[in-house]
């Protein structure tokens, strides 16, 4: 059997050149700030999504208690099947109307956190 040559040594190869602190330094800062951008831009639609959802389901309640007193009103059959089909139309428009709305908000939220954030001062006086 012949022995195979001996390799102790591994060949030495840099992963990534060497950076110096202020480099490294103004480089986690960028991430950082680009963080609180995306951060910020997914908070405000989160609040805008809320506020829109509560606006919705104040709205329904208000429409049910409505059809309730109109419910009560009703004196024969074709005045409840009149009363019940015009409510479940009407809900099935505002649920529609306001999954619309939710999905646009929605959208604004991903595309604004998904921009790219301008480039920080630091990165631009290092640029020149």
């Amino acid at each position: 059997m012949t022995a195979s040559p001996s390799t102790s040594a591994a060949p030495e190869t840099a992963l990534l050149p060497p950076v110096s602190f202020d480099t490294m330094m103004t480089g986690g800062r960028e991430a950082v700030e680009t963080w609180f951008q995306i951060n910020r831009a997914v908070v405000d639609a989160a609040g805008r999504i809320a506020q829109e959802y509560g606006r919705f389901v104040m709205g329904r309640l208000n429409d049910d208690f409505a059809s309730q007193k109109q419910l009560s009103a009703c004196r024969t059959p074709v005045d409840f099947i009149e009363m019940a089909n015009g409510f479940a139309q009407k809900a099935v428009r505002d649920y529609m109307d306001e999954a619309t709305r939710l999905t646009a908000l929605a959208t604004e939220a991903f595309s604004a956190a998904a921009v790219t954030p301008a480039p920080s001062a630091a990165r631009r006086q290092a640029a020149d």
